[in-house]
């Protein structure tokens, strides 16, 4: 069992939905929001994070299921608020990741008032007890955020490591500020890479992920080209505990299934398409290979495991034939072993970068005989179909909430099917080693078992992994005490901005 103290005093910003008093963040806010998790009137995507976890909770959503809506107000066994500012979690098994689960911003306290006020338009009214609110939201364009008057009194405070001189920097910059450092925040979506490029040359943008396209030009031999030194540019490369891959539904006909031929169709796929030029074309160098699911830095991340080569065209066309996908009529294309055409249905966003990726494909798949055919929309449009199990495949990417190999199995937890699961891999010797692990505090033993996971995975081949990606962020010289966290994503509270030196430069 988990007892959570809330501090007293901490507010809610001041929000209509609050009939002009201050609203104090109570421990009901946490309940409330775990039960949203699992309200079938929302289906978050979510779900996950609690799914299994707590006394009474999966009991609790079936009913809410079966009836068409939750009773927010009735008791679960496993979450208690004796008094305001008490919260008890009862968990149904040890689970050592919890505390990483309970930091999640998707566990963060949301008022019950504002969320009913709003309804289905909650997502464009965000009411916290953070350092910034929403003050405008252009959908797809434009975010800005303006500091919270009733935030609390918060100052900068950090240990760096000593090996550690940027993390040290960093400190030097923020010690001792009150906390959010600006006022402002604006946030620029800018999904094409020349114009966001060109508008952090023109000092419009205070900080950018380079775009792949422009890395050779300002980052030759992987430091600050001159021409950026002089302006006073400062690089940061990471790489991201994160990972690209590509699903497959397994549900589909054709692709999908865990029979031999079903699985031989996937690895040949996989092992047709040129992994090495998408990172040293498409993304400029700025990746490393994914053997598994894990990236370094994560729990079970084991860098000696392989299969073999990512890339191998002739293995891929002997799976092909051997498990009879053949050109059975003539016209050049692959079959299926029934005589139906083989058609590879390739789901992607419009995007300059992304047609290069489907550029790459189309050039290794008619190299080993296979169709292929192009799904263009939207991402958000992508994502409904692929919740609703309306896509062959997709090419996602996942970034870690908590640096441990759960974080990325839990994807292909059959459980997760319909949630997180966006592939529905469900297999049961998988399962088993999920929650064997889960079982299991961190250490030796649990990295093994991921280890056995990554086994699984690569046999049954319902992902095709792609990258870990390298982060290379490029900042102006006004920006003090900022670097892209990779877990939080409030990390704007610890930035500030020299208005003297930024004045200097853009004179």
């Amino acid at each position: 069992m988990y007892t959570l103290r809330i501090q007293p005093g901490i507010r809610f910003a001041d929000d209509p939905a609050f009939g002009g008093k201050p609203r104090e963040l109570v421990a009901k806010d946490y309940e409330y929001t775990i039960k949203r998790l699992i309200d079938p009137a929302i289906n978050s995507p979510n779900k996950w994070i609690v799914e299994g976890r707590i006394e009474g909770l999966d009991e609790a959503a079936a009913a809410a299921k079966q009836a068409g809506r939750l009773d927010y107000d009735k008791p679960i066994p496993g979450i208690e608020t004796p008094d305001r500012h008490t919260l008890r979690i009862r968990l149904t098994k040890p689970d050592y990741n919890f505390l990483y689960i309970l930091a999640l911003g998707t566990m963060g306290a949301q008022a019950r008032e504002v969320v009913e006020r709003y309804g289905s338009d909650i997502g464009a009214h965000p009411v916290g007890t953070g350092p910034f609110v929403l003050k405008e939201w252009r959908r797809s364009s434009r975010i800005v955020l303006e500091r919270n008057p009733g935030f609390r009194e918060v100052y900068f405070e950090a240990e760096p490591p000593e090996d550690d001189p940027l993390s040290q920097r960093l400190a030097r910059e923020m010690k001792g500020k009150r906390l959010p450092a600006v006022d402002r925040v604006e946030i620029s979506v800018i999904e094409e890479s020349q114009p966001r490029w060109l508008a952090f040359l023109n000092g419009e943008l205070d900080w950018i992920n380079l775009p792949y396209e422009f890395k050779s030009m300002a980052l030759p031999g992987g430091t600050v080209a001159p021409w950026l030194a002089k302006k006073g540019v400062r690089h940061v490369s990471t790489i991201d505990l994160d990972l690209t891959y590509m699903y497959w539904n397994m549900k589909d006909p054709v692709w999908g299934g865990v029979e031999p031929q079903q699985i031989a169709l996937r690895r040949a796929i996989s092992l047709a398409y040129d992994l090495q030029k998408e990172i040293d074309l498409v993304r400029n160098g700025s990746a490393i290979e994914a053997r598994t699911a894990l990236p370094p830095g994560v729990l079970g991340h084991d860098p000696s495991f392989t299969t073999g080569p990512a890339y191998d065209p002739a293995r891929a066309r002997a799976l092909l034939d051997t498990y009879g996908y053949v050109d059975r009529d003539g016209d050049g294309w692959r079959d299926q072993p029934d005589g139906k055409p083989l058609v590879y249905r390739y789901a992607t966003d419009p995007s300059q970068l992304s047609r290069l990726f489907t550029e790459l494909w189309k050039k290794n798949l008619d190299a080993v005989g296979v169709r292929m055919e192009v799904e263009v929309a939207k991402w958000p449009d992508l994502r409904k179909k692929s919740k609703a199990g309306q896509l062959q495949n997709w090419f996602l990417a996942w970034n870690a909430d908590f640096p441990d190999g759960e974080n990325f199995y839990q994807l292909l937890y059959g459980p997760h099917c319909g949630s997180s699961n966006d592939g529905c891999f469900q297999y049961a010797p998988f399962d088993r080693l999920y929650e064997q692990a889960a079982a299991l505090p961190p250490g030796p033993e649990r990295a093994a078992i991921y280890r056995e996971m990554a086994r699984v995975t690569a046999a049954m081949a319902p992902w095709k992994t792609f990258v870990h990606r390298r982060r290379d962020q490029m900042m102006q010289p006004w920006i003090l005490g900022w670097r892209k966290h990779q877990f939080l994503h409030d990390a704007y509270r610890y930035v500030d901005i020299d208005l003297a030196e930024r004045a200097k430069w853009l004179k």
